[in-house]
This record gives structure tokens, sequence and C-alpha cells, in this order.
């Protein structure tokens, strides 16, 4: 899995952002954790996925770009929704691909 340059975390994934990370990394089981990828089979712009997915193969071989981090299915809905509002302020569109490739910062 790769990771954006400025990950996106909510307001209780941030406390233990390092922790979440790392877990992630070696496929420890964070059930209270979802992760947000950039749209990986569709035509969307972000998927919201538990974390548990990540630890299939199906997922390990799909290198999925990890945008956001949240402690629940709300809080990730909310970090869902910072992400698509501050790609349309950047240029007005949604295009993800050119949002994550850039520093808009």
């Amino acid at each position: 899995m790769r990771w954006y340059r400025n990950l996106y975390t909510g307001r209780y994934a941030s406390i233990h952002r390092a922790s979440i990370i790392r877990g992630l990394r070696h496929g420890k089981d964070m059930p209270s954790v979802y992760v947000i990828t950039r749209a990986m089979d569709s035509d969307g712009i972000l998927e919201i996925y538990r974390s548990q997915e990540f630890r299939k193969e199906y997922y390990q071989k799909k290198d999925p770009l990890v945008v956001g981090l949240a402690m629940s299915r709300t809080e990730a809905e909310e970090v869902v929704r910072q992400i698509v509002d501050d790609l349309y302020r950047w240029k007005g569109d949604f295009d993800i691909d050119a949002f994550c490739d850039t520093d808009h910062t």
C-alpha cells in the first residue's frame, strides 16, 4: 500500500496516527480503523474500507493509495467530505489523481 504524503486523518485517528500506520503495515487486527483510498475498481473518487480488508491478498496486489484514516465509519465519512471539499476548492473539479500527485497545501 502506498501513502498520500498529505494523509488526512479524522479527529480520533490523528491521535493514534503513527500506531495505525504501523499496524496497517504489519497486518494487525484493528477493527475500529477505516482506511480511505483513491478508488481502485470504479469510476469513483474515493472508497472507504475496514482495515481488515487490507490483510487480504487481493488488496495487497492492488497496491492502493491510502489518502485518509479514521476510527469509525462516521469519522471516515467526515474525512471523505473534507477531502472532496479540498479537492473541489483546489481546482474546481474532482481530479483525484492530479490532487494526489501535486503538493497543493
